[in-house]
């Protein structure tokens, strides 16, 4: 349970990585799927895609919110409370359900597409960012 004084969940270093490694499993989704389209089907592909482009986002967004965060920890007049925000258990349930949902695409394409070396790489980078968003989420609401 955070109490007062403890850093935010969103200023930690872990939200830093876990921001940086989800953009890096979409790209790597993105480039995967663009290369590997048509190999198993092209819905999948579209898919994987799809689910790049929400990852992308969802990177984007932690991103955001962690320099958000780090900025708000100097502010001497704040103007919002920075702990119990309704979003941040979601925030981190998002995560891990895309990085999950991203590694199963790629174990889907490391058995089915033509590059499995590469999609067993993705998933691994998926593996990481669902344990850093699993590791990430707030441990306790706050009233």
């Amino acid at each position: 349970m955070a109490t007062f004084g403890d850093p935010p969940t969103y200023s930690t270093p872990r939200t830093l990585g876990l921001a940086l490694v989800s953009i890096l499993a979409s790209l790597a989704h993105f480039v995967l799927g663009a290369l590997d389209y048509g190999a198993v089907s092209r819905y999948l592909g579209l898919g994987t895609m799809l689910l790049a482009g929400l990852l992308l986002v969802y990177g984007i967004l932690t991103l955001i919110r962690y320099a958000e965060a780090r900025d708000a920890m100097g502010d001497p007049y704040a103007r919002a409370p920075m702990y119990a925000t309704p979003h941040e258990h979601l925030t981190f349930v998002v995560g891990v359900g895309l990085n999950a949902a991203g590694l199963l695409a790629a174990l889907v394409w490391a058995a089915h597409g033509t590059w499995p070396a590469w999609h067993t790489l993705a998933a691994l980078v998926n593996a990481w960012a669902a344990v850093l968003a699993w590791r990430s989420r707030p441990t306790a609401e706050q009233p």
